[in-house]
């Protein structure tokens, strides 16, 4: 008994063909269920943990590889004077609204704070920063890039859809003190001064990736079952003596 196969020349190119395309897609899935994974519970290790109390506890976290995206925050700071905030985006379901962020300097180091949205019809009052001493709490966030379809900010209008402290604000980074290391902002919560009472922050993201995975491979199986089936049926596939 020896087996025979004899293939159909362009069905079998485009077997190989797909069967390429469908196990690299899979293996895509895998790579990024290993990364969501892995990002989720860095950011389950942050919420849980105890709240951070100085920009100096944020960055030796940051030193060390303790992860701090979405870790509660308090610490007390003065507003640098005398410079106007940056507006952005911000999502609110009546009105178009616009997010202040401004320089905190605390002990020697910058960072900026996001402050109370604002109605866009009042954006225009928004002039330069006073320098007071303020307590802020809320949640330490990572600089994210710019997502895609996030329509491009127009500096000249003060209208930013994204803030990123590189290139578009590097100007704050060699003005305040210890800004050329700024990697977060603190997201604030208005009216809260202790972190204990803020609730635990945790990012809606999905992680389907095994599913899709499991889709992409599957798929791949069915078609080169298909494609064996389809050559015994025709003879061109099976055991001869």
């Amino acid at each position: 008994m020896r087996l025979h196969f004899r293939p159909f020349p362009g069905l079998t190119i485009f077997t190989v063909i797909s069967l390429i395309i469908l196990i690299a897609l899979g293996t895509w899935q895998y790579q990024r269920l290993q990364w969501k994974t892995a990002y989720l519970a860095e950011v389950e290790q942050a919420v849980t943990a105890p709240p951070l109390t100085s920009l100096a506890s944020v960055e030796a976290a940051l030193q060390s590889g303790t992860p701090v995206d979405f870790s509660r925050i308090e610490f007390d700071g003065d507003i640098i004077g005398g410079q106007t905030p940056f507006l952005v985006y911000s999502r609110r379901k009546t009105e178009l609204s616009w997010r202040p962020f401004v320089p905190v300097e605390s002990t020697g180091r910058a960072v900026f704070a996001a402050l109370t949205p604002v109605a866009d019809r009042a954006r225009g009052g928004i002039m330069t920063t006073t320098a007071e001493p303020v307590t802020l709490a809320g949640y330490v966030r990572m600089w994210q890039p710019k997502d895609r379809g996030v329509p491009n900010s127009t500096p000249d209008m003060n209208r930013w859809f994204s803030f990123n402290p590189m290139p578009d604000s590097a100007n704050w980074a060699d003005s305040v003190p210890g800004g050329a290391d700024m990697r977060y902002y603190i997201d604030t919560v208005p009216g809260v001064l202790d972190a204990d009472t803020l609730p635990l922050k945790r990012p809606n993201i999905r992680n389907n990736h095994f599913d899709y995975m499991l889709t992409w491979y599957g798929l791949a199986v069915v078609l080169f079952v298909i494609y064996l089936i389809l050559h015994i049926q025709r003879g061109r596939l099976g055991f001869r003596s």
